[in-house]
């Protein structure tokens, strides 16, 4: 039996929570421990090679996903923003560039022994998190266009450099969730890690992750109008609105 351990910040366990969900999804022959701020990940030494690469990439995009987020959520000032507008522009802004931060991490973890996020994020991705100032210097300087629908275009802009993960999605309410489906009619399992609470941010977010070239939105008319408008507008002629 192989096993390996993982350690956060207890205030930080939600990059536990969302690596071992994950893996977890990626593998069935894997058994995982959540215990406070350490995770521990075990498979037979035969599955070893297959854990361990799918490890090291879960572990790569929630760092990147997750940490990126919370580094813009603490330097960027988006008071003037409704929180919808907050989520889209955040999520968009994560996922800009994310394949080369992704592969970034990628190349500097090291899983021969066990991982304590914090320590690696500080000492190991000094670069990575210069990069991501430089993206606040630019909207801390550029704070007008906000203000105006010059900030519209720039979601548009940032949303078509995000590779699309999906042809088509259709998007449904069940009563009590949206539900998202894709062009398989195969139901997409997604839950942004800091909008689980709230159904239509956690859309937003979901959407733009997936970044689908057409969107069937079956449920218009459940959507709170800020919500709405904001899909509508920043996919523009993606956007399908069925009955």
């Amino acid at each position: 039996m192989w096993e390996f351990f993982i350690e956060s910040n207890i205030n930080d366990v939600i990059y536990l929570k969302n690596i071992e969900k994950s893996l977890k999804f990626k593998n069935v022959n894997v058994v995982t421990a959540l215990n406070k701020n350490s995770l521990s990940v075990a498979c037979e030494f035969k599955d070893k090679p297959k854990i361990l690469l799918n490890l090291k990439k879960v572990i790569a995009e929630s760092i990147v996903l997750i940490y990126k987020q919370k580094f813009f959520e603490s330097k960027i000032d988006l008071s003037y923003l409704n929180e919808q507008l907050k989520t889209a522009l955040i999520k968009c802004l994560v996922l800009f560039d994310f394949e080369e931060d992704f592969y970034y991490v990628l190349d500097k973890l090291n899983l021969n022994f066990g991982l304590v996020l914090d320590s690696f994020y500080l000492f190991q991705l000094k670069k990575l998190e210069k990069k991501w100032q430089e993206i606040v210097n630019i909207c801390s300087n550029n704070t007008s266009f906000m203000e105006s629908e010059t900030f519209l275009e720039l979601l548009k802009f940032l949303i078509s450099s995000i590779t699309p993960k999906r042809k088509s999605i259709d998007v449904y309410f069940n009563g009590e969730n949206f539900v998202l489906c894709d062009e398989n009619n195969n139901i997409i399992v997604f839950n942004d890690a800091y909008n689980l609470n709230n159904l239509e941010l956690n859309l937003i977010s979901g959407l733009i992750t997936l970044a689908p070239k057409t969107i069937n939105l079956h449920c218009a008319g459940v959507l709170s109008d800020n919500t709405f408008k904001i899909i509508y507008h920043i996919f523009n002629k993606k956007v399908n609105l069925l009955v």
